[in-house]
């Protein structure tokens, strides 16, 4: 019986009438080079970019696989990367938030909002007063972020810098 909660937040957190359509899908450009493709359909056209799957699991605690995506296209000219938070609907994956980020970590243990869905630390870039990033030794120095998902909206939120 303890499926029923799970059912329950996939069945509110999806409307296949309402929801922007986001796949995941893999190119292979040569034996040795597997591309992760994320594509869009929107009311206003079809998109798609390439870029990496950098994490696999269960984000809303529903049994399905959801995902967090980095695209190679869309790198910030201040260094950071966006990322894109996929939950499983069926028959697609619903974004729900994401931005320019240094990395991701999605934390273990139950969320600290007490809600269903995980939660996600995100890191940012530290910065001198040029605006350029930070190092010690040859490692970009960051800023962790915690990120939690809001039932209301449907998205995460948090700060970030």
């Amino acid at each position: 019986m303890t499926w029923l909660p799970m059912v329950s937040m996939a069945t509110d957190l999806c409307n296949s009438e309402t929801d922007t359509k986001n796949f995941l899908s893999q190119w292979v450009e040569r034996s040795d080079y597997v591309l992760d493709i994320h594509s869009s359909l929107q009311t206003d056209g079809f998109s798609l970019e390439e870029g990496k799957v950098v994490y696999r699991g269960d984000l809303n605690d529903d049994g399905q696989e959801d995902f967090i995506f980095t695209s190679y296209s869309s790198r910030g000219s201040a260094g950071d990367s966006t990322f894109a938070f996929l939950i499983q609907c069926h028959g697609y994956l619903k974004h729900v938030g994401g931005d320019y980020f240094a990395e991701v970590k999605v934390l273990d243990g139950p969320p600290k909002n007490g809600g269903d869905v995980k939660d996600i630390e995100i890191y940012s870039y530290i910065r001198d007063k040029r605006d350029q990033i930070r190092y010690k030794g040859k490692e970009a120095m960051t800023r962790p972020h915690l990120w939690q998902f809001n039932s209301q909206t449907q998205l995460y939120e948090g700060q970030s810098e």
